[in-house]
Parts: structure tokens; C-alpha cells; sequence
């Protein structure tokens, strides 16, 4: 027996053996004070264990079986150091592995190890901020994965099993656990894809890997179905901002059923935390429904508005696609989302859990046939592309040939001219790869489409993913998601989730919001804005501003808003009247408050960026800038909005409201970045600075007459 396997035998494995139980078990309980405390002796016994067999070890007849031995080290220690912090001595160990599998990756042996380096790799990229090269790495582990089961077939080795003792295990298990292990991998790649296309800003890439991923782990025999289901339910509310509210219903649907599934398990005698973490999945599904409903309800007020303003079909159909949101609050479905990410685990980050992120495609219109054949076409680009690295190898060595040392070429530019090369070479490699890679990915989705293989219907049928076109129809749909609402405050209360809670409040009041435009009756509209304006206000007033800043702003400017819109219907009702109708002191008196009460939030709002400081900065915080500075020209228009009782105090508001202008001017002036933020109410305001003064001057010359 050769020393080194000797001393794996006698002392080796069982060093391997207590450092995977530090890394694996132990590094879980770590203390704050020291966080890497198991991981550090994890790495020391690894190391010594390397150190014992680089001695023993006869380097000048290293064989494959020491080899691997030596490369799955290499990665443990890698993947140690990367976590410790220690990024570019880890990228050093996975990189030399890389290097010594090279022409051992197509093989059993090999192909686990260098599989999970590529994966490693592409990790370290995008936790450094680099996508771009953390998806080469992650390319070129999926190109492996399908060669190795074209070319080689069957399973790789687990990498445990070059750092384990030799077991009397059935070798029939043993093949399960490796291709489990395989499989698993291969589905984390994925996952990786999808991640790093977020990380990209390509959302529907990222969406049909994450559909890919999806399905690869409902077919697998270790399905965590409570992950599964969050992560399903997250997915959903991509396709409802993208406005595919079918495949919407239908991943909320799905996640509905596989999470009662896991809740049909006895859990009475399990852990707190554990009851814990199901009863917020419940609730977070629930809101991701609640989510869905308002979606729905957006959409089909923007259908209706395009309808209204005689818009054809083909506009609306384009709209529709296009995706687009027509005010703030319509933006904000899709876009709070982000905020509620922690309720469905999503942090847009490369972790080694089977997170998934938001994604989106394309639903396949095609009938089988075509399917069929495009899928037929697809695999024959794919075997054709498989053989351009082989090619472009074979073109560049004809190439190399005007790269010939000549009598009148010196060592120098001989040097620049093989980088150049070799830079070309890559070039065309990884163009190679990404071609293969997009293949695969279009193949993968026409294979398997982007629903799921559950029986989901029960659960679609209780809401609707049709346009509403009634107030009957709407009324439905907020009703249900009332229901909703009450059963997500179950778990999200005030006491213990703060900011959830305010947040499922706002999804109610925007739910009365959507509702009011299908009434109507303007008097009714006006109930359910006061209704809004109560709902928020009673929040507002239990919050402490200082632990709640941020919450706080978004009440202050919704319920300013509120105001202002129930403000706006009073005019309308008063217009609706007739001209000969003159406003009774009672109509006066309830508009000048509302107009009042509107100012005031909204000046609440803006006070909270002074910072304490009597005056506004020069710059807002960036977040802020245009909430800021709508929520300023939103108060010179309620300046103007007054029905004032003598010439003095018309003047006067007159004057607010063009001071209120002439801020926001100012501040795009001086900040020029801020204007394209708020392009459309700057122009409005340039105006209204230049019009307001002749305005009050022709006010004053009649009061004079």
C-alpha cells in the first residue's frame, strides 16, 4: 500500500471525518464574537492532513486515485477559506483544482469534483459583484453536466468519497446517492443561473431558470416542499407584474398545494420554531394572494381607462405586454414586492441554499407539431454548436501561422502577438459556450413548458385571472382579498411585525382604493376613500417616527394623497351640480379642510428630510428625491384648490402655491439629475412660475376697480 493511502487508513480520514463535523455541524452555533471558529479548525486539520500527504506522496509518480484525493482537498480548503473571508487564497485552491482535473473532468472520478468547482467559482464571482464572470464559470458547469451524460453517462463520484474511509455499502445505493448528489448539483446551477441573470437585469431569464429550477426540485426525491412552496408563491409575483396573471394563479396555486401537503404532517410534536416558520409561510402565501388580487384589480383599471379613451385592441394588447403601470401605487404592487422578499426568502444573492427568484416567460402558443419540430431543430443546434470549440481550435491553428517567428520580428511583439491570440482563442470559446448554453436553455422550456406537474384547479377556480369589467366583478375580488387580509394578520401583528403589518394595511386601503374606481356613485367613492384615510391614519398614529421613519413617510404621503383625491370628488360632486349650483358654506367649509388636511401631511412628509434642520437640504437622500419633490408640487396645486372668502387670502395662497413651484424649479436647477426624475410636474412648474405672478397682479387691479 502505498504511505499516503496509509495514512489516510490510520489517521488521515478520521482528521477529515472531525473537520467535516466543524464545518458541516459545528460552525452552525458559532458566537457572534467569533464567527468562524469551527470553520478555522476545520481548515487547520484539512491542511495538515494535506501537509501529511504531500510528504508521502511521491510527486514525480502522483496516480489519478491521488490525484482526486488531493483535488477534493483542494476544494474543501477553497470553499473554507472563501467563506472565512479569505477570497483570493480560496480562489488559488479552486483554481489549481480546476487545473489538475482538466483531462479527468469526463471522467466518473473527476467529474463531481470539477462540477462543484466551476459551481464554487461562479459563487466567489457574483458575491464580488462580477455576474458577468460568475456566469462563464456557471456555463461552463452546465455544458460539463451535459456532456458527461451524453459522453460518459451514469453518475460521478461524490466528493465525500475520496475523503472517506472505504465502505462495505451496496454499490446499487451507493449509485443513487451519487446521482441524488449529481442531480442535485446540477439543479443548483441552475438556481446559480437564475440569481445571476437577476443580478443582470434580465428578468425573464432569470424567471425560466428559476421555472427550471423549480421543476427539477418537485421532481426530486429530497423536495423540501416548505422551501418549495415560498419560493414558488415569490415566482408568481413576477409573472403579476409582467401581467401573465395565469401563470400567476397558477405558481400561487401550486404553492398552496404543496405547502398543504407539508402542513398535513404531524407537526404537533415539533419544535416552536418550527410551527413558527409554517404558520409565516401560510401567511406569506396568503399575501403573495393578496398581492395577485391587486394586481388584477390594477390591470383591469388600466384596461378599462384605455377602453375610455378609445384606445383598440391591439394598443391594449401591446399595453398588456408591455407591462407598463400607470401611477405610483400601480408600480408599487409589483415593486413592493422587493420589500416583502424576506417573507418568501429571496435576497437576490448566490447562496448555497435552493433559494429561487422572480422570473418570467414567454407562455409557448405553438401547436405540438410545431413544438415538436422546433425542439427537434434545437437539439440539432445544440449537437452542432457542441463541436465549434473543436473547430475554432482547428481554424485558429491555421491562423497561428501569421503569427510565425520572422528574422525582422523581435521576442517582443512575438509576446503581444501570442496574448492577442490566446485572447482571441477565449473569446471564441466563450461565445461558443454561451450559444450552447442559450440552446439548452430554450430547449429546457419547451421540453417542460412553465407549468407544473400538479393537479392545481381546485385552488385556480377560487379567483379569477380575467380583466374585471363590473363593479360586481371587483366587488368579488376585494372581498376575498379582505378575507385574506384578516387571516395575514393571524401571524403579522403590531406587537411582533411592525413593518409587515403596516404593510398588509396598505395592501387593504389599496384595495378600497381600486374598488372605488368601479363605483359609481361619487358619494359611495368618497365613503371608501375615508375609509382609507381612517385605516392609515390609525396606523400612523401608533408608530413612533423615530424607530419607524421610513414607514412613517409612506402613510404620510398616502394619506396625503387620499386626502387630495377625496378632495378632488367633492369638486366633482359640486360640479356635477350644475354652474348655477353655488357651494353652500357647509361644501366650502369640508373642502378647504381637505385641501388643509392634505397640505399638512404632506408637509409632515417633507418635514421628516430636513433632518432636524429648519431648512431643506441641498440635495435630498436619493430615495427621496422624487417623492420630495411631487409631494411639493402636489401642495402648490392644493394651494390653489382653496375657495377662499376675500381677495387677501386668495392672494396669499396664490403666493404658497407659486413658492411651492418655484422649489421645485430651484432644485432641478441646481440638481440636474433630479429633473429627469420629475420631468413631466417640472415643466408644469416652469409654467406656473411664469403664469401665477401676472395672475395675482390681475387679481389685485380688480379688487382695486
Amino acid at each position: 500500500m502505498a504511505a499516503w493511502k496509509e495514512f489516510l487508513t490510520n489517521e488521515g480520514f478520521e482528521k477529515l471525518k472531525e473537520a467535516r463535523h466543524f464545518a458541516d455541524e459545528l460552525a452552525k452555533d458559532d458566537p457572534d464574537e467569533e464567527p468562524y471558529r469551527s470553520l478555522y479548525k476545520a481548515r487547520d486539520l484539512l491542511n495538515s492532513v494535506k501537509k501529511v500527504l504531500k510528504k508521502t506522496a511521491d510527486k514525480r509518480h502522483w496516480d489519478a486515485d491521488f490525484y482526486f484525493v488531493w483535488c477534493a482537498l483542494e476544494l474543501k480548503l477553497g470553499t473554507i477559506y472563501i467563506a472565512t473571508e479569505e477570497k483570493a487564497t480560496g480562489e488559488e485552491h479552486l483554481l489549481g483544482c480546476l487545473e489538475k482535473l482538466e483531462d479527468f473532468k469526463l471522467t466518473k472520478e473527476g467529474m463531481g469534483i470539477y462540477q462543484d468547482t466551476l459551481n464554487q467559482m461562479g459563487i466567489l464571482w457574483s458575491g464580488r459583484g462580477k455576474p458577468e464572470e460568475a456566469l462563464d464559470y456557471f456555463k461552463q458547469a452546465e455544458l460539463i453536466y451535459v456532456d458527461f451524460k451524453s459522453i460518459v453517462g451514469g453518475a460521478p463520484f461524490m466528493i465525500d468519497e475520496f475523503l472517506t474511509a472505504p465502505s462495505e455499502e451496496d454499490s446499487d445505493k451507493r449509485e443513487a446517492e451519487r446521482k441524488v448528489k449529481f442531480e442535485s448539483a446540477y439543479t443548483h446551477t441552475l438556481f446559480y443561473f437564475a440569481q445571476v441573470y437577476q443580478q443582470l437585469g434580465d428578468a425573464e431569464i432569470s424567471a425560466q431558470y428559476c421555472n427550471l429550477t423549480l421543476q427539477r426540485q418537485l421532481d426530486s426525491q429530497s423536495l423540501d416542499r416548505l422551501d418549495w412552496s415560498l419560493h414558488a408563491a415569490t415566482l408568481s409575483q413576477y409573472y403579476m407584474t409582467q401581467r401573465d396573471f395565469n401563470m400567476s394563479r397558477h405558481c400561487l396555486a401550486s404553492a398552496e398545494v404543496v405547502f398543504q401537503q407539508e402542513e398535513a404532517n404531524d407537526v404537533t410534536n415539533c419544535p416552536d420554531e418550527v410551527k413558527e416558520k409554517m404558520q409565516q409561510a401560510k401567511a406569506d402565501i396568503i399575501r403573495c394572494w393578496i398581492k395577485y388580487a391587486l394586481g388584477l384589480m390594477d390591470y383591469s383599471r388600466e384596461q378599462l381607462l384605455q377602453e375610455a379613451a378609445g384606445n383598440g385592441e391591439e394598443e391594449a394588447n401591446d399595453y398588456k405586454a408591455d407591462g407598463r403601470d400607470s401611477d405610483k401605487e400601480s408600480e408599487a404592487i409589483g415593486v413592493q414586492q422587493a420589500s416583502d422578499a424576506h417573507s418568501v426568502h429571496s435576497n437576490g444573492k448566490v447562496d448555497e441554499s435552493e433559494d429561487t427568484s422572480r422570473e418570467e416567460n414567454d407562455p409557448i402558443i405553438a401547436d405540438e407539431s410545431v413544438e415538436q419540430n422546433e425542439t427537434e431543430q434545437t437539439s440539432q443546434e445544440i449537437k452542432s454548436t457542441a463541436n465549434e470549440n473543436d473547430q475554432t481550435s482547428t481554424e485558429n491553428t491555421g491562423e497561428d501561422k501569421k503569427y510565425v517567428v520572422t528574422d525582422n520580428t523581435s521576442q517582443h511583439e512575438q509576446v503581444v502577438l501570442d496574448k492577442e491570440n490566446d485572447e482571441e482563442k477565449k473569446q471564441l470559446e466563450r461565445e461558443a459556450i454561451s450559444k450552447r448554453s442559450e440552446l439548452l436553455r430554450k430547449e429546457a422550456m419547451k421540453k417542460d413548458g412553465k407549468k407544473f406537474n400538479l393537479e392545481v384547479t381546485s385552488h385556480e377556480e377560487k379567483i379569477t385571472d380575467k380583466p374585471l369589467k363590473t363593479f360586481d366583478e371587483a366587488r368579488e375580488i376585494f372581498l376575498i382579498i379582505k378575507k385574506w387580509i384578516e387571516q395575514a394578520k393571524e401571524f403579522y401583528k403590531l406587537d411582533h411585525h411592525c413593518p409587515d403589518y403596516v404593510a398588509i394595511v396598505q395592501d387593504h386601503s389599496l384595495s378600497f382604493k381600486f374598488l372605488s374606481f368601479f363605483e359609481l356613485d361619487m358619494e359611495r367613492q368618497c365613503k371608501m376613500q375615508k375609509r382609507r384615510i381612517d385605516m392609515l391614519s390609525e396606523i400612523l398614529n401608533e408608530l413612533n417616527p423615530q424607530h419607524y421613519l421610513l414607514v412613517c413617510r409612506q402613510l404620510m404621503f398616502e394619506i396625503a394623497d387620499t386626502y387630495s383625491t377625496l378632495m378632488d370628488l367633492k369638486m366633482a360632486i359640486l360640479e356635477a351640480a350644475g354652474e348655477g349650483v353655488r357651494p353652500t358654506p357647509h361644501h366650502v367649509k369640508k373642502i378647504n379642510l381637505l385641501v388643509k388636511e392634505s397640505i399638512k401631511y404632506y408637509q409632515e412628509y417633507l418635514n421628516t428630510l430636513k433632518g432636524g434642520k429648519p431648512v431643506y437640504p441641498d440635495e435630498f437622500p436619493n430615495n427621496d428625491v422624487r417623492p420630495g419633490l411631487v409631494a411639493m408640487f402636489c401642495m402648490g396645486r392644493l394651494y390653489s384648490k382653496y375657495i377662499p372668502g376675500d381677495v387677501q387670502t386668495r392672494l396669499m395662497n396664490i403666493k404658497k402655491s407659486k413658492d411651492c413651484y418655484q422649489f421645485v424649479v430651484d432644485y432641478c436647477n441646481r440638481n440636474r439629475s433630479a429633473k429627469a426624475l420629475v420631468e413631466g410636474e417640472y415643466q408644469i412648474c416652469k409654467e406656473m412660475v411664469d403664469l401665477l405672478p401676472a395672475k395675482m397682479e390681475k387679481i389685485r387691479l380688480e379688487a382695486e376697480t
